[in-house]
C-alpha cells in the first residue's frame, strides 16, 4: 500500500513537471511571436534575390586582391558547401572562406578574393553552392576595374573652364583661371613656375598639399589640388601653357619630376575692342558674358568649400536669426555659386509648438469660464497652430546634403547609365537610400549617386 502511494506521488510530480515545461514553451513561443519564428526560413525567393558584392572600404584595382561577400541568412557554415568558382578572362580566383554572420537571422557570410589583370567592366559566372543538399546559384554584381594608383607614376593635370587638360581659345586680356592638381602623388618636393611673357600671371589659394609634409598614405585616383592660378595673355597668336617645375613622391616612394599636359592657347583678337585701347586688356577681364569658345562657364570647386558650405547650412538650420544665413549667402556668393535655396529653421517647430501649448491652456481656461466668443477666436488659432505645426514637421524631416562632386546614375549600381553630371557645392534633397547609395532630387533630375559623393546637413 505504501509503495502504491509513493508511485503514484511520483506520477504526479512528472506530470506537474510536464505541464510546467509545456507551458513555458507555449510562452515562449508567443513571446518570440510565431511570425518571427516561421519567417526565420531561407526560401528560394530569397536566394535569387541575394547577390555577391565587392566589400566595402576598398580599391577596385587592377594587380590586387579585390574581396567579394554575401550573407546567406538562417543557415550555419557547416550546412553551406561551395564549389569553386569560374574564372573569367584576365580573373584569377585566390581563395574563399565561411564565417558566421552576426545580425538578426545569424546566417553565414561567403567571402571570395579575385584578381584581375586587366581594366575593364567583369561579370563572374554565378557561384554554385549546395545548402542542405539542394544545389542552388548566387549572380554576381558587375564590376568596374580600374588602374591600380600604386602602380602609376605621379601625374599632373590642368583644370579650366574648358575642361581637364583641354586646348583653350581666349581673347587677349581676357583672364584664364585653373587649378593646378596632382594625382598618384604622395608628397609634394618641388613646385615652382616661370613667368609666361607677355601676359599677367597670378598665383590665387593655395592648398594643404603645398607645405612639405607626406600626406596619409590612402591609396586612391582622386584629383589632389596644389593651387590656384590667373593667366592674361596680352598678345595675339598660338602661346604654350606656362611651364611648371613639378617634382613629387610615388606610392613605391620614387621621386619623380612630374610631365606637364601638352596644352595649347589660341589668344584671339579681342571682339569689338579696338587692340590699340589700353583698357581692353583689363576691362575684359571683368566680363561676365566673354568669348569661351561657344562653351558655357563652368565654375572650379573642391570637396573642401563644399564641406565649407555644408557646415554653413547645418549651422542656418540650427540657427534663429539672419546672421548665418548671411554668412552662407555672402561665402556663395564669392564662389559665384546662387544662394536663392534657403535652409529651413528647426527653430521654428520648437516656438510653433510651444505657441500651441499656450493656447491649449488659454483654451482650458476661457472654456472655465464660459467666454464662448473668446474661445472660439482661440480654437480657430489653434486648429491653425496645429497645422502650422505639421507643416514644420514635414519641413524639419526632410533630408538635404550638399555634393562634392560626382555622377547620377539611373540605378543604384556602378554600371548603370549615368544621367548627368552632379556639381560640387550644389545643394540636393535626398528621397531615399539602398545600401551605399542615395537617391537625390537635383533641379528637376533624380536619380542615384554614391554616399561618398554628398555631405549631409546636420
Amino acid at each position: 500500500m505504501e509503495k502504491q502511494r509513493k508511485q503514484s506521488k511520483q506520477q504526479s510530480r512528472r506530470r506537474l513537471l510536464k505541464q510546467i515545461l509545456k507551458g513555458f514553451l507555449v510562452a515562449l513561443f508567443f513571446a518570440a511571436g510565431p511570425q518571427t519564428i516561421f519567417s526565420q526560413t531561407l526560401t528560394n525567393a530569397l536566394i535569387r534575390e541575394l547577390r555577391i558584392t565587392p566589400a566595402q572600404n576598398q580599391q577596385l584595382a587592377v594587380n590586387s586582391d579585390i574581396k567579394f561577400e554575401v550573407v546567406i541568412p538562417y543557415t550555419l557554415p557547416s550546412q553551406i558547401d561551395v564549389s569553386m568558382p569560374e574564372e573569367p578572362e584576365n580573373v584569377q580566383f585566390k581563395t574563399l572562406r565561411k564565417v558566421e554572420a552576426g545580425g538578426n537571422g545569424g546566417g553565414t557570410k561567403i567571402e571570395i578574393w579575385f584578381s584581375f589583370s586587366k581594366t575593364g567592366t567583369y561579370i563572374i559566372q554565378p557561384l554554385s553552392i549546395k545548402i542542405k543538399n539542394s544545389r542552388k546559384q548566387i549572380a554576381f554584381m558587375p564590376v568596374k576595374i580600374g588602374i591600380n594608383p600604386k602602380e602609376q607614376e605621379p601625374v599632373c593635370v590642368i583644370v579650366t573652364d574648358s575642361g581637364i587638360n583641354k586646348n583653350i581659345t581666349v581673347a587677349a586680356g581676357q583672364s584664364v583661371k585653373f587649378r593646378l592638381c596632382l594625382q598618384y602623388a604622395v608628397q609634394l618636393v618641388q613646385f615652382n613656375w616661370e613667368l609666361p611673357k607677355d601676359s599677367l600671371f597670378v598665383q590665387g589659394k593655395t592648398y594643404e598639399f603645398t607645405e612639405i609634409k607626406q600626406r596619409e598614405k590612402v591609396v586612391t585616383d582622386d584629383l589632389i589640388p596644389v593651387s590656384d592660378f590667373e593667366w592674361t595673355p596680352l598678345v595675339t597668336g598660338v602661346m604654350d601653357f606656362p611651364k611648371f617645375n613639378i617634382q613629387a613622391i610615388a606610392y613605391n616612394g620614387d621621386k619623380v619630376t612630374v610631365k606637364l599636359p601638352a596644352i595649347k592657347v589660341n589668344v584671339v583678337k579681342a571682339r569689338g575692342k579696338n587692340s590699340n585701347e589700353e583698357s581692353s586688356y583689363f576691362s575684359q577681364a571683368f566680363e561676365s558674358d566673354y568669348e569661351n569658345g561657344g562653351e558655357e562657364l563652368v565654375i572650379i570647386l573642391s570637396a573642401q568649400e563644399a564641406q565649407i558650405i555644408a557646415e554653413l547650412r547645418s549651422k542656418e538650420r540650427h540657427s534663429l536669426f539672419g546672421k548665418a544665413r548671411k554668412e552662407r549667402m555672402e561665402y556663395e556668393k564669392m564662389l559665384g555659386l546662387p544662394y536663392t535655396q534657403k535652409e529651413f529653421k528647426i527653430a521654428w517647430i520648437y516656438i510653433c509648438v510651444v505657441i500651441t501649448l499656450a493656447l491649449v491652456v488659454l483654451m482650458i481656461i476661457f472654456l472655465r469660464k464660459k467666454r464662448s466668443i473668446i474661445h472660439i477666436g482661440i480654437g480657430i488659432a489653434l486648429v491653425c497652430m496645429i497645422v502650422l505645426v505639421i507643416y514644420c514637421a514635414v519641413c524639419s524631416n526632410r533630408k538635404y546634403a550638399v555634393s562634392t562632386g560626382g555622377q547620377i546614375c539611373s540605378i543604384p549600381e556602378a554600371s548603370a547609365s549615368i544621367k548627368s553630371e552632379l556639381p560640387v557645392c550644389n545643394r540636393v534633397q535626398i528621397l531615399d537610400n539602398s545600401g551605399d547609395w542615395y537617391l537625390v532630387r537635383f533641379g528637376e533630375t533624380e536619380g542615384w549617386c554614391t554616399k561618398e559623393s554628398i555631405i549631409i546637413l546636420k
